[in-house]
């Protein structure tokens, strides 16, 4: 018989947090339920859950949602997560599915619509998940996860890049060998880099991340005048 789900929610306010547990303790779930970031990880490196809903502040720490999320995301890249928060500014939403969160949901929520929307998200991890295949960039020793937005070197997980350093990688990685203007690198970006000056300071950010894993790294040459280029 299947073991039934791990559902980890992470919330700093007790009553909420109780709430949540009994709403979903009517379904066929398990649930762990966490007040802070720490403790929540320190469970989650132990056993992976099915399912994460983070609330984003976390007692004195404002980001805190974000930071378990970056955290458990290194240790399982594919792990869905609900952001579940009273942060309805459209930036922390953006921010949230750019990090690579299933969905991102803002308080307050009927217990009725908790459950539904929980029903879906474990009904997507049950089905798509083992149906869909993940699109990868892979380059010598770089993999790059284009639906989750995740970057692994030599096998370790890099520091979170900015979409305009992703975009940029990524038209690197695919074109290895090749020298790339400055103007298609800012073309790559879809208009959002047009200073040279400025996509240099891009292409410096993107090596200092792959230098937190190897400080040899040399992958990225700069052509002088012209651009960049990416050497296997």
């Amino acid at each position: 018989m299947s073991q039934p789900p791990i559902i980890a929610i992470v919330e700093d306010d007790t009553d909420q947090r109780n709430n949540y547990v009994r709403a979903l303790q009517r379904m066929p779930v398990r649930v762990l339920a966490f007040a802070d970031r720490q403790s929540a990880f320190s469970a989650m490196q132990q056993q992976r859950p099915d399912l994460v809903i983070l609330d984003i502040i976390l007692g004195q720490e404002y980001d805190g949602g974000f930071n378990l999320y970056s955290q458990i995301s290194r240790l399982y890249p594919d792990m869905p997560v609900l952001f579940l928060t009273e942060r309805v500014d459209e930036i922390d939403q953006v921010s949230g599915l750019r990090m690579g969160a299933w969905d991102y949901q803002p308080k307050p929520i009927s217990i009725d619509y908790f459950v539904a929307k929980i029903e879906s998200l474990l009904r997507l991890t049950t089905g798509q998940a083992s149906n869909e295949e993940t699109r990868l960039v892979t380059c010598d020793k770089l993999v790059m996860d284009l639906d989750r937005r995740h970057i692994h070197w030599q096998g370790m997980a890099l520091p979170e890049f900015t979409v305009t350093e992703f975009t940029m990688l990524e038209y690197l990685a695919r074109r290895p060998g090749l020298v790339l203007t400055y103007e298609q690198l800012a073309q790559a970006t879809f208009g959002g880099v047009v200073e040279n000056n400025t996509i240099s300071t891009h292409i410096s950010n993107i090596k200092r991340k792959f230098r937190t894993i190897s400080a040899e790294f040399n992958h990225i040459v700069s052509e002088y005048g012209q651009g960049y280029r990416w050497r296997n």
